[in-house]
């Protein structure tokens, strides 16, 4: 009886520990471990996770070049910008690199067009209007070229009620070695001061912009009378004799002109600024300022007004040289430095 009980809890004790044996195969650490069979899933699985992988990789890197690329184009229209300040830049970037987050191309250029309206400093003007407000702050000029292709010697007074009476417009002279009219040249120089001035701010009006006009000289009076300029400027060439002589001169009118004398100061003043600053750009020889009360352009005006004698056209060297195109760039910088130097510490009439 001893002897089965104790067979039976042999039988037991086998039963349980190969129980236990086999509950322990289940939990191996090789199976916690995935490298048992079974512990590495499926090669579907494994491919599926590395696609995803691999995809938000490549959609982290797709926004990382859209970004730069937003970024690179929203620096190309920040240097390309006319209004260009910092904080539009520095705005105009970081909206497009956010933007770029989202990694689209659609989304990048349209954070792009927004950097561009941003340093572009557009606020609803248009440039035409911005060159129009900046006119107005630095004055009204206006310009007559002298002379015209043929001239008209019918007579008109020298000055508001004169007696005394003079050609209404002459043809002026030409040069000794170029036989460019005086006309031509002045007309050439009045219309690259234009552009100057207008590029520097002003508001200009030209008495003739061809050479085929009929316009006395109280008739380009008037135009600077009615437009009630900040300066009349005439752009005329000498002429003389002596084919040896040369330099540049202005005219204005006497303190005791019955026309026009209560403008002197202003005119003198005119003249100074002008001949100073185009004997210096230029090197031209400075000779003087002519006061008289002969020149009918002068005493029609009721504005400050000066006549610039660039040089003789007469003298060989200075005809060939109002011929040369860089030449001519000094003289129109040097007639415009004169005009700036005037205005310096005037206030711009209001028009």
């Amino acid at each position: 009886m001893c002897k089965i009980r104790t067979e039976t809890r042999l039988c037991f004790l086998l039963v349980m520990i190969l129980a236990v044996m086999l509950a322990g195969c289940g939990s191996s650490p090789a199976a916690e471990s995935g490298s048992a069979a079974g512990g590495n899933p499926p090669k579907s699985e494994e491919t599926a996770d590395t696609a995803k992988s691999t995809e938000k990789a490549g959609g982290a890197a797709q926004a990382e070049t859209a970004r730069a690329a937003a970024a690179d184009t929203a620096a190309d229209a920040m240097k390309g910008a006319s209004g260009e300040t910092a904080s539009a830049g520095e705005t105009g970037v970081q909206t497009a690199s956010a933007a770029a987050t989202g990694s689209t191309a659609s989304t990048a250029a349209a954070s792009t067009a927004s950097t561009e309206r941003a340093a572009s400093g557009v606020t609803g003007s248009t440039a035409e209007q911005a060159k129009e407000y900046a006119a107005q702050s630095r004055g009204l000029i206006v310009i007559d070229p002298g002379h015209q292709q043929y001239g008209n010697p019918d007579q008109e007074p020298v000055g508001p009620g004169a007696s005394e009476t003079k050609a209404k417009v002459s043809g002026g002279t030409s040069g000794v070695s170029t036989g460019v009219p005086e006309y031509q040249l002045t007309l050439d120089i009045g219309l690259q001061l234009r552009d100057e001035l207008e590029a520097r701010g002003y508001t200009v009006i030209m008495t003739r912009e061809t050479n085929e006009v009929d316009i006395s000289n109280s008739e380009r009076a008037a135009v600077a009378n009615e437009a009630d300029a900040d300066a009349f400027v005439r752009i005329h060439a000498n002429g003389a004799g002596s084919s040896a002589a040369n330099g540049a001169m202005t005219i204005c009118q006497t303190p005791g002109n019955v026309y026009n004398g209560d403008l002197y100061a202003d005119s003198r003043a005119l003249s100074d600024c002008i001949l100073n600053a185009y004997t210096q750009k230029t090197g031209i020889a400075y000779e003087y300022v002519w006061e008289t009360d002969t020149m009918s352009g002068i005493n029609w005006c009721r504005v400050p007004v000066t006549i610039i004698e660039m040089g003789y056209m007469t003298n060989s060297d200075e005809d060939i040289l109002m011929q040369n195109p860089q030449f001519q760039e000094k003289m129109t910088a040097g007639i415009a430095d004169g005009i700036d130097a005037f205005m310096a510490d005037r206030t711009p009439k209001e028009h």
